[in-house]
């Protein structure tokens, strides 16, 4: 469950770093004692007696009884659901009182029966990172809870297959259970969630659809769009055109079709389930009651959803994760800065805007920064146009970038020739899976190019800053990561601990010594050897040495901080 959790968060674009508990709740209070597996020893057990009974005694008071439906099997169905939310809300707030620890937040999966216990999955995340995500206000819709983020949804349906794996007869190890298919549940439920708030009952299917619709072309042309989720009639939609045959958002030539119809201010109306017309979201909207949603086609595969000024949702070619910005402003100027010493913080402005001008085209693009602009547009003259170096307006620039071939800028942000087409000799260090443009990029860095920074806007809306530089970290976080490791694996018992720690020293390789890869090597072949003797089963350490390009330069120095 771990495991899951951590991979499947990681590919969403969120650290959590999840712990992973088993708590069971005797079925006979006082027969027998509340186990929690593995110990840790992270919690005390005096706040967990009675629990059980205390969220009995919550759903006894529980006003939402009130909206069970009249029907008898409905109105079990729906007491039930009530019910378990209320052991899970105790369980929770009750390991939150127990926990040794004061950085994480616990959260609950639903109950399953296994022998005399009633058995909890539950998964401990860290807090600062939890409490930073995006989320929505409203937790339930008709008195059920819905996910107010997808990180919540992500971190839920990881506890539910592990419900679903202590209902079997014989529960597995969780290894079988696929990250992407956690993945796609959880976009379908936080969507599902999204579409109930605004009031559809029958929410299924929207994310189906619109993975669908931005994967549609139409007459050749990649889909971009929006579309407002909202129910009929909103006071707050004002309706421009409405559809006499309303089209199915199942129906994904029909949707593509009439997708094409919306524009800047002008989107397509959607009820979750139809799409009935053409309008927008006005002025009058009031943003707390969370009714009125906006999902954005962004280019050919992708889509995002928006409430307000918030994303809270990307799927890229049918896989989901948080929304990230096309490119970091941060990591953008300390690029600059590490590729180019003498650039200004004025003159890394002048290039982000021009960078934000390829980013806004809507074909692909490439910007080529060269320290010697002027030289190297003279050396490519026959294969660009020469322009008299100049800084370009906003306007001149997405014109002179439309064709194809490259913008030649200096890090002064002179533009010196467009329409470049970039030489260089294969050297093995491309991607294959990476089109032209992207390829041609690595050559050119790995030759003629070398010392240059390159922005590539791909056709699907990808962008990508060339070269990847490693972040900068202080040396104090890698030399804590290797002593933490080293001392992990003089714990004769918490294999676990190891593991985690052992997990974030893998991600900080880049940047160990010679020394700190010895230690490391030390430490985990003492562990294997360890496991070795007391199980007879070990893993095969491969030794770390250090990595060829790290230097100085990677880390913060007191003055940079």
């Amino acid at each position: 469950m771990e495991r899951l959790a951590d991979e499947a968060l990681d590919r969403a674009g969120l650290e959590l770093d999840p712990r992973g508990f088993i708590i069971g709740f005797p079925l006979e209070p006082g027969e027998e004692p509340i186990r929690i597996e593995p110990s840790r020893r992270q919690f005390e057990m005096s706040p967990l007696e009675g629990a059980m009974e205390r969220a009995e005694e919550l759903f006894a008071q529980h006003e939402d009884q009130a909206l069970a439906p009249d029907e008898e099997e409905p109105r079990e169905h729906y007491l039930a659901a009530l019910l378990e939310g209320c052991r899970r809300q105790v369980v929770a707030d009750a390991l939150t009182e127990a926990a040794r620890f004061e950085d994480r937040t616990v959260c609950v999966g639903i109950s399953v029966v296994v022998g005399t216990y009633r058995v909890f999955p539950v998964l401990a995340v860290a807090t600062e990172t939890w409490e930073s995500r995006a989320m929505l206000s409203s937790t339930a819709v008709g008195g059920l809870p819905v996910d107010d983020s997808f990180p919540q949804a992500v971190v839920n349906d990881v506890l539910r297959a592990a419900s679903r794996e202590l209902d079997r007869r014989k529960p597995s190890s969780m290894l079988g259970i696929d990250a992407g298919a956690i993945l796609r549940s959880a976009a379908d439920e936080f969507v599902n969630g999204v579409v109930q708030r605004t009031g559809q009952e029958f929410a299924q299917g929207a994310r189906d659809a619109l993975d669908a619709v931005s994967a549609q072309t139409y007459e050749g042309r990649a889909s971009t769009g929006s579309v407002v989720l909202a129910r009929r009639e909103h006071p707050s939609v004002s309706v421009e055109v409405s559809f006499d045959h309303p089209t199915a958002i199942g129906v994904t030539r029909l949707f593509r079709k009439v997708l094409e119809m919306s524009g800047p201010g002008l989107h397509l109306l959607c009820d979750g389930r139809e799409v009935y017309g053409l309008g927008y979201i006005d002025e009058t909207y009031v943003p707390a009651t969370e009714e009125c949603f906006v999902a954005k086609v962004v280019g050919n595969g992708a889509w995002e959803l928006w409430h307000g000024e918030t994303p809270y949702l990307r799927v890229d070619h049918g896989q989901p994760a948080l929304f990230q910005e096309l490119m970091d402003p941060e990591t953008f100027s300390d690029t600059v800065k590490r590729v180019f010493p003498k650039a200004s913080p004025a003159d890394a402005q002048v290039l982000w805007d021009m960078a934000q001008a390829c980013a806004r085209q809507s074909h692909g693009t490439m910007l080529v920064v060269h320290p010697d602009a002027d030289d190297e547009a003279e050396r490519l003259a026959p294969q660009a146009h020469a322009i008299e170096p100049t800084r370009l307006s906003p306007k001149a620039f997405t014109a002179l970038t439309a064709i194809d071939g490259a913008a030649l800028v200096s890090p002064e942000g002179l533009c010196h020739a467009v329409g470049v087409i970039l030489d260089g000799a294969a050297t093995g260090t491309g991607d294959g899976s990476r089109g032209a443009r992207y390829n041609s990029a690595i050559r050119y860095l790995a030759g003629a190019g070398k010392g240059s920074m390159v922005i590539i806007v791909s056709e699907d809306g990808r962008i990508d800053l060339l070269p990847k530089l490693m972040r900068r970290v202080r040396r104090g976080t890698i030399d804590k990561a290797v002593n933490r490791l080293v001392n992990a694996a003089e714990d004769e018992e918490d294999y676990e601990k190891f593991a985690r720690l052992d997990a974030v020293a893998g991600r900080l390789e880049f940047y160990f010594s010679q020394d700190q890869c010895d230690l490391v090597n030390e430490a985990r072949e003492q562990v294997e050897q360890r496991r070795w003797t007391e199980e007879r089963v070990r893993m095969q350490v491969v030794p770390i040495r250090p990595h060829p390009a790290m230097d100085d330069s990677y880390f913060i120095e007191p003055a940079d901080a």
